[in-house]
């Protein structure tokens, strides 16, 4: 909902600017779904396979972006001018924000992309910090999680269920790894079968084993001292998007 109302924040001020500005269709709940470490959803699997399908519908969405084509036929000023109103020019601020693991991640906070955000968030700053920090913290607890003894005995059990139906992986990440070479020299067709078959098995497995289950137990037990950490982040993150929920609903009503 906030990432529509957004847009649709970006397009009118674009189109205040003078602009001509195309808002994307939004991609189906269904489609926006998104599994960790292993999949256990079964049915999900089974109408999406690994969803690869998904993949394709967004990467052609992009190519065939209007906004992209009408930016393309713009003279070189013109084009300058647009990059410059959606985006902000090279005199625009720029925030920084480190990460809990290491690394930074910085933002231009002008144009009409910063607006829409401040106007939707309110304090554009505080949001992209308490934002970045709170969505990256797995790294601080994954080394942690799958060194633990709980964790590789359920990978032993969901691999042990995997290689009785005829698919020896290791490990969940070992199939993503695998399958373009297995599916390739395939027609579109039969690699996506085969793409479903194997997240079917996957996700099977990890229903029968309690792998999925287990995982869940274990990141919420080894992620709570990181988050209690970082609880004032998360909490301002909360709050924010809390307000631009509301926020995202009367435009979107309006």
């Amino acid at each position: 909902m906030t990432s529509r109302a957004e847009a649709l924040l970006v397009q009118t001020c674009m189109k205040r600017k003078g602009h001509r500005y195309w808002v994307a269709a939004p991609l189906d709940e269904d489609e926006t779904r998104s599994f960790g470490y292993v999949m256990d959803d079964v049915a999900w699997a089974q109408a999406h396979g690994y969803g690869s399908r998904i993949k394709q519908k967004v990467l052609r969405a992009k190519k065939s972006d209007r906004n992209l084509s009408y930016r393309a036929g713009l003279s070189t000023r013109a084009a300058r001018t647009y990059v410059t109103d959606l985006a902000g020019g090279p005199g625009s601020e720029v925030m920084a924000v480190r990460l809990p693991a290491g690394g930074q991640i910085r933002l231009a906070t002008g144009g009409c992309e910063g607006e829409a955000v401040r106007k939707l968030y309110g304090d554009q700053e505080q949001w992209f910090r308490a934002d970045k920090i709170a969505t990256n913290l797995t790294p601080l607890y994954v080394p942690d999680l799958v060194a633990d003894q709980r964790f590789k005995t359920a990978q032993s059990r969901w691999a042990a269920c995997m290689r009785a139906a005829g698919h020896p992986y290791r490990t969940p990440a070992d199939i993503r790894s695998a399958l373009p070479e297995v599916t390739s020299g395939r027609s579109a067709a039969q690699a996506y079968r085969m793409e479903v078959r194997l997240a079917v098995a996957e996700a099977t497995c990890a229903r029968r084993t309690g792998f999925g289950d287990t995982l869940r137990a274990l990141e919420e037990e080894h992620s709570a001292p990181v988050r209690e950490r970082y609880r004032a982040e998360i909490a301002k993150r909360d709050q924010l998007e809390r307000a631009a929920l509301r926020r995202a609903e009367q435009i979107l009503n309006h």
